[in-house]
């Protein structure tokens, strides 16, 4: 697999939005989408991105429009949290939209 290199500037953005309120992982698809365009490595660009937050603290879990709203997710290992969305992701058949999958939140 090819190295991604996830621009700061991405990453500041997304910090310094969940410091207000949860990031959806379709707000990390569209800044990936919005540098590169719509493509085969959308998904594996935008884990990437997902990879540098989850370093950065913030922790994966239900989108907030589910039953119970958001709630982290127990395991929280970064490999489980990346692999858990790249399941998800290729079941739901598409890009994932505001409700799909994963919000981000910080550590509480």
């Amino acid at each position: 697999m090819d190295v991604v290199t996830v621009p700061e500037g991405v990453i500041g953005r997304l910090l310094a939005e969940a410091q207000d309120d949860e990031v959806g992982l379709w707000e990390i698809v569209r800044e990936v989408e919005a540098r590169t365009g719509p493509s085969a490595s959308t998904m594996e660009e935008t884990l990437a991105v997902v990879r540098e937050l989850l370093s950065h603290g913030l922790q994966a879990g239900d989108p907030p429009y589910s039953a119970g709203g958001y709630r982290a997710w127990a395991d929280q290992a970064p490999d489980a949290v990346i692999d858990r969305i790249r399941r998800e992701w290729v079941a739901l058949g598409r890009t994932p939209n505001i409700p799909d999958i994963a919000w981000f939140g910080l550590r509480g």
